[in-house]
């Protein structure tokens, strides 16, 4: 038996110094499903770093996520932690979950619902 899914998210270390730039995202939408953005592709030769994701959700069969732009899943679909709605998932990445070089940050979910997102992290050398 295999998995359905898998993705295999990057953590490093540390984030690189040079360059960096720090970021919190607090947003929310009240009928989530289509992936949107939430943190721009930072250019050429820089990433998003996150160190700090906290997902709410209302609707029991939402399933809030993150992916980048290319549909590959970083975190989330924990369908069990959310089914019940109204919960909070919340994850420090101690080493940071980097995202390919020049890629956006997007949330997306399973079913339409209401989902609340933050995400603290940093822009930097990728």
């Amino acid at each position: 038996m295999a998995l359905d899914a898998i993705s295999t998210p990057t953590l490093v270390d540390e984030i690189p110094f040079r360059d960096k730039v720090l970021f919190a995202i607090n947003g929310y939408d009240t009928d989530l499903q289509t992936a949107i953005e939430i943190k721009a592709a930072p250019g050429v030769g820089k990433a998003i770093y996150i160190t700090a994701v906290v997902i709410t959700s209302n609707d029991a069969d939402a399933y809030p996520y993150l992916q980048d732009e290319d549909d590959n899943i970083l975190f989330g679909r924990f369908f069990p932690i959310l089914t019940t709605g109204g919960f909070a998932l919340v994850k420090e990445f101690p080493k940071p979950l980097k995202l390919a070089t020049n890629k956006a940050l997007e949330l997306k979910s399973v079913a339409a619902g209401n989902v609340s997102i933050w995400v603290e992290g940093a822009i930097a050398e990728g």
